[in-house]
Parts: structure tokens; C-alpha cells; sequence
């Protein structure tokens, strides 16, 4: 039927834009009551006393939480694992400890959110301070090496010292990146309802419903089984809905104790310290090379805060291990320092749009150093050989994302000296940053049903979070059944599906789907069987080679003979056919060859020279991505993608007091976030091919990819438009008066 690579609008878009879509907030659940969190307001103590007298006789509270009665929880599990993740390890209103500003120290339950919020403000409390508080810029001095978190901490390949001293041209800076938050559109909200028999229902604004219910299940102790977790919508997600946070639990718990269901809903400037966020980085770059610009040392070291009782790791120096070659040596180090701020997590761009600001920052100032195009440098040090690994790439059409989108973008007519390129009054800028993103392979399972009437439907514990999960799932589906994709019917979010793994590092489609699509054949498969064995088989004594499936029936190829799956379902007394997908591929690190997505990002930019101020012109990304599957969703997911790495580029940064070490930018007013008028016409170019290693549908993660190296283009441009190189983002007016 041919629906992959058909630009099909979202399946779920006319729920979206009618209110029809129900998000977790949305979701009426029958005698539901809400709860209001109090906060700390010291960064690192302990509660002395609290308060609560006035609060628990307040109209309509039902209950009051404090650590003094708050049922305990079981700890979560060591070591860390997507399976069971924890957004971060310390648990709620457990003890007396205070170790970041805005910790909850009490709960307060009451029959309406005004009730419950207006309680909240009438509980004191005591404190005992230790000073100082820890947290602000680090040097190499404080930090350690941490424990390994995802990938080995430390790298190593060959002799990066050694080939550095000895290196004709080098590059060595610092590049600085801040704190910053996903800010997503739908705030966090946990609604638990426990129901007679025990078992626990969540609807919850997460990525991860089956990590969820495996994690609830250990703090909790009671059996998985007993939990369902909802989440059918997701309104923006980017890495900070992935994990389990404090209020989830805490709903829970107060669930269970007051024994009606419980709301938490956090407001906006709760997100700032009850979800993670993006740590800042301190990145120290070494680039050693030949005159002629071939790369023969790459050295690169990030630091990066993490909460006084996790260890988060932000691998900003991971994308230096594979995406350009050294002769000599590469080697990456990572450390981590213990601050009083709340654990961070993973955000789009994880590790890899930090990464590639400093990197491709640094690969720029070697092509001035060298005296090479920026563009000619890169495709100069292209590989197809993993440099950490030795493993042939799966696939890597970087060097085509470079050419073509050069060509789209009109780089052969820039001059490359900086302050040379005016319009009026205004300095042009033009640069570029290539980008590789890492692939995940993990374990999915889903269901397809063929309905006699011709329909299907399309069942995993997947999710959607905004990206066109249900549109894609659809496609896949229909290509293997013959079906138009109206017919086929997705339902996702539900634990009660068949598991599923977690909805981020751009994974969905590569593995999710392939479970689909494996669950389709299936069922494809089964009704081929019955065209040729079964009752009153229309094509007894065919091979199964010769037939197919094709708008709605089962056809004989090369005959004109053909069967509807409503008559072959009902000769044979089925109401319908049923197939199970299992994916269970290896991981990608023990595979034959290396897995990665890349893409090049060209961007111009007009600088006002007097007031410091950097408009985006124009916006060029060219991506290997593998086969897209529906080019209209991938299209927005690069757009979405380019816009993000704008507001890292110029905007985005989460300001502390650096007194209480508080995040004082709470809010949509002082967060600055790219809107309609900061972004111009963005270019999406697809120049990936079917990449069989990375997946049976032949894709590679796209929305994540699409948000890297757009910062180190901008910062790249910027250094073209002005001669000024600005080594610290967001790139703000200060920096470049």
C-alpha cells in the first residue's frame, strides 16, 4: 500500500485542536481531591520543627504530610536503570534533611486545589542552616571522577597527549554551557486512585509508563502487577517526564493514606525544582592537527553539578569518541561535582547538544587556524570507521548531509573572512556544525488485530508525545496489512498493553515500531495461511511467495484473483486474526557495526553591530535518520528540533540567588523560550537511506538529532558575522558589546 513515506497528517491532530485529546490533568477521575506541596526555603539544613496547626484546621483539608507521618517508603534501587528509573534517588518526606532549596517538606491534602494551596501557605517552618550551601561555577580542583551511569565514564584510544604536544595547529578553549529547563507547555501532574482490591491505578504525565509502575512497585512494596499506569498524552515531554519524581510518589502514598484518589498537579515554578533539569557544563576542548587540517588529537573534559545524593552524569564530552577521527588519540574524561540543587536529568538534546557546542565550536576555530572552509575541514575528516569502537558505521552519510546541504544553502557564495559579509547596517554571519547522535536499541512488544469487517487495530505501551506516535504506528501497520491507514486504529499509553520501552532517546520509531510492524506480519502471515490452507481455500496449492496483501484482501500475484479479509475471516468462522510483535534486538554496543544518526546544520544570522543583538535569518539542517516514515511528522520534529537549539543558542538559562541557591527565573516571563517571531523559514533536508543494523523498519532516532549542533552553527555564524568568538552560551548582548 505504500503509506510509509506518505506525508499523512496526524491521526490524533483533529482531537488536538478540538480539546478533544485528554491529558492527565484533563482525565476526571470520581472523588478525586487535590494536594498542595510546601517547599523548603534553604538550600542545605535540616527542619527543625514545622507547623501545622493552622494548616489542618483549614476548610476542607483532609490531611496534612509532614516527615513526622508520611508512611515510609522502600529505597530505590542501586545501580541506576532505565527499567526502574528514578528521576532522582532521595525520597520525599522521609527525614529531616534539607539538601536543596525547594525540597517538599510537607503535603497537604484537601477537597479542592484552593482548599489545599491556600492551607500550604499556613505551615512554618524551623530551620537548622549549614553554610555554605554549595553551588555555582566549579573548577577541575573540585570535581571526581563518578561512577559509571550510562555510558564508561573515561575514554581512551591511543595517545591524545602525546599526538597534542606534537600537533602542527591546535585548539585549546574552555566552552561554558548554563542550567536549563524543558519548560514543557503541560506542566507535571500524578492522579493515583486505589481501588478495593489494592492494586493502584496512576495517570501520570510521564514517557515512561511501564518504568513507572516498575519503580512505584519497589517504593511502594507491593507487586507490579497490582499497578496500571496511564498516560495516553503527553503535552511535551524532551527527557524531563522520562523518570519517576517526587510528586508521582507522594501521590501515592497520600492516595492510599486519606483513601480517596489524589491529584498533584506542580505549577509552573515547581517544574523548576521537582523535575530535573539541564546541569551547565564546563567543557575544556584540545584539537590537535596537520596543517593540511587532519585531525591527530582530539582531548575533551566535562564537568557538570549533579544533587548531593545522586550521581546524574551529563556526558558532554561522549560525541568527541566518534564523530571525527584522530590519528594520534582521542580521549574523553567526565566529571561530576556535588551541588544543593535537585538531581538533573536527561534533556533534548542530552549529552550531545552540550557536547557539540564545544566540539564543533572548536572544529570552527581550527578551520580559521588552518585556513580551511569550515565545510571542507569536516568532509576532510569524514570516516566510516567508528573511531572509539573500530566498527564499520551502520550507515554514515554525514559526508552528504554536508554537500547537500551546501548546496542548498547557498555556502559556496560566502565569503570566509570574518566582518565581511553587510546588509546595511547589519553584519552577516554564515556557519556551520556537523552533529552524530547516539542509537538505542531496546526490547518492545505490541499487538495487532484484524477485524472481519476489515479494520485493525494497533495495541503497545508506547506513547505519544506530541511527535506523531499515533500517525507512524498506523503507517507501519497498514503497509503490512494491504490496509488504507483510516482502517487501522492505534491505541498506546497503558500499562495493560503489551510492554513497551521508554518513549525517549529518539527510539520510538526504530523499536517500538518494529514491534509493530513484526506484530502486522504476523497477522499479514496468518491470513495468507488461511488464503492457502484454510476452508475452502481460495488459493490451495500456492506458495506463500505468490501471495500478497493488498487493499483490504489477499491477492494472488500475478492472477486476478483475490480475496477480502471480511469473507476470509468469516469462511473460516474468525471474528478476527491476532498477532504478536516481540523485538528483542542486542545492544547496539555489541553489535558488528556502530549505530548513529548524523546531520549538518548551516545557519545565518544578521548582527546588529551597535546593539549586540543576533537575529536567525536562515536555518538549513540536512539529516541521516535512515527511512522516514512519514516525511510530514519527521519534518516538524526537525523544526521543533531547530527552534530548540535556537533558545539554547541565544535565550535559554535558568538564573540562580546566589544566596539560596533558588532558580529565580520560575516562569514563561523570565525562562526565555524561542517564540513565532525569533524564527525564520527553517530547511529540512532527509538524505539518510534504509539502515538494516539500526532496525527492521530500516529508521534511526531523528527528534533528538535534530536539536544538536544548531548552537555551535549559530555561535558559528556569529563568529563570521563579527570576528568575535563567544565561548559561553546563551549568546547574549552582553557577550558581544
Amino acid at each position: 500500500m505504500n503509506a510509509i513515506g506518505q506525508s499523512i497528517s496526524r491521526a490524533d491532530g483533529r482531537l488536538k485542536v478540538t480539546g478533544g485529546a485528554r491529558y492527565t490533568a484533563d482525565l476526571p477521575v470520581e472523588g478525586a481531591v487535590h494536594a498542595a506541596i510546601v517547599h523548603s526555603t534553604i538550600a542545605s539544613g535540616r527542619t527543625v520543627s514545622i507547623d501545622t496547626a493552622a494548616a489542618e484546621k483549614a476548610p476542607g483539608v483532609l490531611a496534612v504530610f509532614t516527615q513526622c507521618n508520611m508512611p515510609r517508603m522502600n529505597p530505590t534501587p542501586k545501580p541506576w536503570s532505565h527499567l526502574r528509573p528514578h528521576g532522582q534517588g532521595y525520597l520525599p518526606l522521609q527525614d529531616d534533611q534539607i539538601h536543596y532549596a525547594g525540597q517538599p517538606i510537607a503535603l497537604v491534602v484537601a477537597d479542592t486545589l484552593a482548599q489545599a494551596s491556600h492551607a500550604a501557605t499556613l505551615i512554618t517552618a524551623q530551620y537548622d542552616v549549614r553554610k555554605p550551601a554549595i553551588f555555582g561555577a566549579h573548577t577541575a580542583d573540585e570535581a571526581f571522577d563518578p561512577p559509571q551511569f550510562l555510558w564508561p565514564v573515561n575514554s581512551s584510544v591511543g595517545d591524545a597527549r602525546k599526538a597534542l604536544a606534537a600537533a602542527a595547529v591546535k585548539v585549546e578553549q574552555t566552552y561554558t554551557t548554563s542550567d536549563r529547563h524543558h519548560n514543557q507547555m503541560e506542566p507535571h501532574a500524578t492522579t493515583a486512585v486505589w481501588q478495593p482490591d489494592g492494586s493502584l491505578t496512576l495517570y501520570d504525565t510521564t514517557q515512561h509508563i511501564f518504568g513507572a509502575k516498575e519503580l512505584v512497585a519497589i517504593v511502594l512494596g507491593i507487586p507490579p502487577a497490582r499497578i496500571t499506569v496511564v498516560s495516553q498524552f503527553l503535552g511535551g515531554g524532551f527527557g524531563g517526564k522520562a523518570y519517576v519524581w517526587p510528586h508521582t510518589l507522594m501521590a501515592a502514598v497520600a492516595a492510599k493514606a486519606v483513601g480517596r484518589p489524589v491529584r498533584i498537579q506542580l505549577t509552573r515554578a515547581q517544574m523548576y525544582s521537582m523535575a530535573g533539569h539541564q546541569p551547565a557544563t564546563i567543557q575544556r576542548i584540545s584539537l590537535g592537527a596537520e596543517r593540511d587540517g587532519k585531525l591527530v588529537a582530539i582531548q575533551h573534559q566535562s564537568i557538570s553539578p549533579t544533587s548531593m545524593f545522586d550521581n546524574y552524569i551529563e556526558y558532554a564530552a561522549l560525541s568527541s569518541r566518534s564523530l571525527w577521527p584522530a590519528s594520534g588519540g582521542i580521549s574523553t574524561t567526565h566529571k561530576i561535582v556535588h551541588v544543593n540543587r535537585n538531581t538533573p536529568t536527561a534533556m533534548r538534546s542530552p549529552h550531545e547538544a552540550l557536547g557539540h557546542f564545544a566540539l564543533e565550536s572548536a572544529m570552527d576555530e581550527l578551520a580559521y587556524a588552518t585556513g580551511l572552509d569550515p565545510v571542507a575541514l569536516r568532509l576532510l575528516n569524514d570516516t566510516q570507521t567508528d573511531p572509539h569502537s573500530g566498527r564499520p558505521f551502520s550507515t554514515r552519510a554525514l559526508s552528504k548531509c554536508l554537500t547537500e546541504g551546501a548546496a542548498r544553502f547557498g555556502w559556496d557564495k560566502r565569503t570566509p573572512e570574518p566582518r565581511s559579509i553587510r546588509d546595511g547596517r547589519y553584519l552577516i554571519g554564515q556557519g556551520v556544525a556537523a552533529a552524530i547522535y547516539t542509537h538505542w536499541r531496546w526490547p518492545a512488544k505490541a499487538r495487532v488485530t484484524l477485524n472481519q469487517d476489515g479494520t485493525a487495530l494497533v495495541e503497545a505501551g508506547s506513547h505519544e508525545l506530541g511527535t506523531g506516535t499515533y500517525t507512524v504506528m498506523q503507517q507501519v501497520a497498514a503497509d503490512a496489512l494491504g490496509l488504507s491507514p483510516e482502517k487501522v486504529t492505534v491505541r498506546l499509553g497503558d500499562t495493560r498493553l503489551p510492554a513497551s520501552h521508554a518513549s525517549i532517546g529518539s527510539a520510538t520509531m526504530a523499536n517500538a515500531g518494529a514491534s509493530v510492524m513484526l506484530a502486522a506480519n504476523a497477522v499479514r502471515d496468518q491470513a495468507i495461511a488461511l488464503a492457502i490452507g484454510g476452508k475452502d481455500a481460495p488459493f490451495s496449492g500456492a506458495g506463500a511467495e505468490e501471495v500478497v496483501v493488498v487493499d483490504g484482501a489477499v491477492a494472488l500475484t500475478g492472477k486476478n484473483l483475490h480475496i477480502a479479509y471480511a469473507e476470509l475471516l468469516a469462511r473460516n468462522g474468525l471474528l478476527n486474526l491476532v498477532g504478536d510483535g516481540d523485538y528483542d534486538p542486542i545492544e547496539e554496543a555489541v553489535g558488528p557495526k556502530a549505530i548513529f544518526s548524523f546531520s549538518a546544520v548551516f545557519a545565518e544570522v544578521r548582527v546588529d553591530p551597535d546593539f549586540g543583538t543576533v537575529r536567525l535569518s536562515r536555518l538549513v539542517g540536512a539529516y541521516d535518520a535512515g527511512r522516514i516514515i512519514n516525511p510530514k511528522t519527521a519534518r516538524s520534529q526537525a523544526i521543533g528540533g531547530m527552534i530548540w537549539g535556537l533558545g539554547q543558542a541565544l535565550l535559554e538559562q535558568s538564573e540562580t540567588d546566589p544566596t539560596t541557591g533558588r532558580f529565580v527565573n520560575r516562569n514563561y516571563s523570565g525562562y526565555l523560550v524561542p517564540t513565532n517571531a525569533d524564527i525564520p523559514e527553517c530547511d529540512v533536508l532527509f538524505v539518510g537511506a534504509f539502515d538494516e543494523e539500526a532496525s527492521p523498519l530500516g529508521t534511526k532516532g531523528l527528534g533528538e538529532l535534530t536539536a544538536v549542533s544548531v548552537a555551535p552553527a549559530i555561535v558559528n555564524a556569529v563568529y563570521h558575522a563579527t570576528g568575535k568568538r563567544i565561548r559561553d552560551l546563551p549568546l547574549t548582548i552582553e557577550k558581544l558589546m
